[in-house]
Formats: structure tokens, sequence, C-alpha cells
């Protein structure tokens, strides 16, 4: 594999929405921000505006000729917003190919997920070490790891607790029959103004530097929907492999400072219900999800970010 990235690149056009559903979380982490958190915006209301314009604006890509859609939703914890199944089945029987994913802490209980799993394809499972009920986690995770195509088990790597959380995901490899675990840096700040942590303990340093994704699979995985919708890293020697944001980061290769970006094929709601194309404000504000859409629709743009730190953002399609 070359070690130059010069591409995201998509088999097909894909829209990826990444909808912040609102800014409630039962965890309120340390490194985390409040904007996050502190559940000022609940959103529980206005179910049938928000199906509309969904409705407008996958007409609106689908007239442009595109046929593959994921929606990723995030928080706060989404699985605790009111509207959050009601729109997953909505879709689900709109758009069975499109792809359903939920970054969640996973603090529901196991009688949740056996009820709701079968509407998602990938499930970003984080473990926050200062609020996760181990063996919650590891319940859910284990249930998980053979009912949807993508369970990402994402070790957020506390500061202070550094090792205790790299001795826990040590312990889930061993429970899990399938697993793709990942070591993930924490950021500065979590907001679109976020740097990478500084480690202080080189030993620290060394380690995020070794691991960054460990993959195990035993049980088949169901492997539903569409195959389309995914991002590949293209290399200066020509190699492709599916982009994996962690990696991405880790690997020091998420910079696309006037880089061309499809930013429009990549909507982003925020959770005062803004929509962005991008969570990184390059894309600029287009509409309201309960109100006007008019600007949504796709578009390309000369990225000026210097450090993209956003999974969903680094796998737009891009290209120098």
């Amino acid at each position: 594999m070359g070690t130059k990235l010069i591409a995201i690149e998509a088999p097909e056009p894909y829209l990826a929405v990444t909808w912040q559903v609102n800014n409630y979380c039962n965890f309120k982490c340390s490194y985390c921000n409040p904007g996050n958190w502190s559940g000022t915006d609940l959103n529980n209301d206005n179910l049938d505006k928000y199906l509309e314009n969904l409705s407008i604006i996958i007409g609106r890509y689908k007239a442009k000729g595109y046929k593959n859609f994921k929606f990723f939703f995030s928080g706060g914890e989404p699985t605790a917003w009111r509207n959050f199944i009601p729109i997953c089945e909505w879709l689900s029987a709109e758009l069975p190919r499109a792809t359903l994913a939920v970054n969640t802490n996973l603090s529901r209980p196991l009688a949740w997920w056996e009820k709701h799993h079968h509407l998602f394809d990938d499930v970003v499972a984080s473990y926050h070490v200062e609020f996760s009920d181990k063996e919650k986690y590891q319940e859910n995770s284990i249930f998980l790891c053979d009912k949807v195509n993508y369970l990402a088990t994402k070790m957020l790597m506390h500061e202070e607790r550094f090792w205790e959380v790299v001795e826990y995901g040590n312990h889930l490899k061993t429970v899990m029959p399938n697993y793709f675990l990942e070591w993930t840096p924490l950021f500065d700040e979590m907001s679109i103004n976020a740097g990478p942590w500084s480690y202080k303990d080189p030993e620290k340093v060394k380690f995020l530097h070794e691991h960054t994704t460990e993959i195990q699979q035993t049980l088949r995985k169901p492997m539903k929907r569409s195959t389309m919708n995914v991002s590949y890293s293209k290399f200066d020697d020509g190699t492709r492999i599916v982009t994996n944001s962690n990696e991405v980061i880790v690997q020091g290769h998420n910079y696309f400072n006037n880089w061309k970006c499809e930013v429009g094929d990549s909507i982003f709601i925020n959770p005062v219900g803004d929509v962005s194309f991008a969570s990184c404000g390059q894309g600029g504000y287009v509409g309201h999800i309960l109100d006007d859409i008019s600007g949504v629709g796709p578009k390309q743009i000369t990225c000026h970010k210097e450090h993209c730190h956003c999974g969903t953002d680094i796998i737009i399609p891009k290209f120098i």
C-alpha cells in the first residue's frame, strides 16, 4: 500500500446524512463538550414534519440519480430520542436498501436491542470509562456482534484511566466471537473546533501508534441491504482499501486543505435542526430540517479546513 492518501472514492454516489438528533445524553463525560449532553434541545415533537422534509430531501437526490443512502444518527444519545425508532422504521420502509447506523453509548437494556436491532446495519458503540456499565456494555456487545453488519467497539482512550480502558478492551476480545475494536484517541474538545488530544505519557503514544483496529469474526453476520454505501481510500500507488476513519486519523492522513470535496453528498443536521453540508462547517448552512430545505442538494467545494476530525466527514468523497 502506498504512503500518501490521494483520494476518498465511492463506487457509486451516495448521500450520507449525519443527524445529531439532540443534545441530551445520560452520560456527561469530562472530555465531551456540554453542548453534546446538556439536554437543552430535546426535539421530541414534530415527527410528521421531520418525515415530510426527509421525503423531500430523498426525492431531490433521487432526481439527481442517487440510488444509495446512509443515515447515521448521533447525539447526545440517539437511542433516548422519542422520534428515533419511528424515523428509523419509516426510513427502513421507504428505502429498504439504505444503511441505517447509530452512534450509541450502548446503555440501553438488552431488551431494547433485542426489539430494535433489525433496523440497524451499523452500530458504533462508544465505551466511556467514566460512565459505562461494563457488564451491560459487554452483554449488549455480545448480542449485537452477529446481528448487525458492523459493530464498532470504540474504546475512548481516557488520559488518566488509559490502561484501565486497555484492560477492558482486551477482556472484550476474549468474550466476543466477532469484534471490530478501535482504540480511539480523544480530541481536545468534542466540537467542530476539535484538535487531537496530546497524551503526555510516551507509552500511551506508543500504544496508540501500534494499536488502531483489531478484528475477529467467527460467527456469520447478516450482511443485509446495500454494499454501495461505502467509501474507499486511494493511495499514490493505486491501491484502494475501505475507508476506516479511525485508521485515517491515527495514520495522520486527515488533512484535506485545498482538496476538492463532494460536500453535498454529506448532510449534517445539528441538535437545533440546522442543516449544513458536512459537520465541519465548510459547506455552510443550507436550511433547517423543520423549515426551509431548498438549499439542500449535490455540491462540490474546495476545502479550506486544515484538520478533519469527524468520521462522517472523512468518508465524504474527495480528491487532491
